[in-house]
């Protein structure tokens, strides 16, 4: 098993490698399965369901696999009733390590203080497997109307200057509170359109009033509305083919060979972003 540095510094090449090549992990093809799931591009754990987020999901969209759904050992046993599910050479070489983080806590001089724990564990993806019985997330799950929702998301954000449309500007203003953006019928299709939407309402979510996200630049900040849309994008089965600010790549391929911790921080600002975005405001409203 790598270490966390390792899984850093892999992670970190394959981003780098990826952006290289214009294809950054986050804005993938896809292939309509024909699935009635509403999350169908959200990758996961097969066996709970469980979303994955943060860094994990930035591993999972760099997997080559069509399926979203992902296993560890103990679960494809269960699943599939052999002790040795993963075939031998799969087992060695083509596990997918992701990470596990918790909170732990200690006695220091009569006081309990805590410290975020983390380890690596290996999943490995359906497509990988076989036997496996037919995935249990697949049906049952009714389609959204993606506008909808987003313009949901933008409303439950209560901008205090509102959202304004037409013109050719798309973009968050923070002295004012409001998100400018151009009509509707001034984009090329849906998922610009509504990527677009996701991508400025990330970073809505960075105000003070809200997440309070600490910016250390520009490019820092567009790496993270870039992933976070995605994330919004890939939960209501949005594909995206492309980046929104190609002009930030040659930053952020900096940052990633200057500190490989670079692509996890902003990762796991996105999720956060995401979450708030989609759901922490609905919740409140409910």
């Amino acid at each position: 098993m790598k270490t966390f540095k390792e899984h850093q510094k892999t992670v970190t090449d394959q981003v780098i490698g990826a952006l290289n090549h214009g294809v950054p992990p986050w804005c993938k093809s896809w292939t309509d399965d024909g699935s009635t799931n509403s999350m169908i591009l959200t990758h996961r754990n097969g066996d709970t369901g469980h979303i994955y987020s943060g860094i994990n999901w930035v591993v999972t969209m760099l997997s080559p696999f069509d399926s979203n759904e992902w296993f560890t050992k103990n679960q494809l046993v269960k699943l599939t009733g052999k002790r040795m599910p993963i075939p031998y050479d799969i087992f060695l070489n083509e596990g997918t390590p992701i990470v596990y983080y918790n909170t732990a806590s200690k006695v220091v001089d009569g006081k309990e203080e805590f410290y975020p724990v983390r380890r690596l564990y290996v999943v490995w993806n359906r497509d990988q497997i076989e036997d496996l019985p037919p995935s249990k997330f697949d049906n049952g799950h009714e389609m959204v109307d993606p506008q909808t929702e987003v313009e949901k998301y933008l409303a439950n954000l209560n901008l205090k200057g509102g959202v304004h449309r037409g013109g050719d500007q798309a973009c968050f203003v923070p002295a004012k509170d409001c998100v400018l953006l151009p009509n509707d019928d001034a984009f090329e299709n849906v998922e610009e359109r509504e990527s677009t939407k996701a991508h400025e309402g990330i970073h809505a979510t960075g105000a003070k009033h809200r997440l309070d996200r600490k910016k250390e630049s520009y490019a820092e900040e567009e790496l993270v509305a870039e992933l976070g849309a995605a994330m919004v994008c890939a939960s209501l089965g949005i594909p995206l083919e492309k980046l929104r600010h190609t002009s930030y790549i040659k930053a952020w391929l900096k940052r990633l060979n200057d500190d490989q911790n670079f692509i996890f921080k902003a990762a796991a600002e996105a999720s956060k972003a995401a979450q708030y975005l989609t759901q922490e405001h609905i919740e409140k409203a409910a």
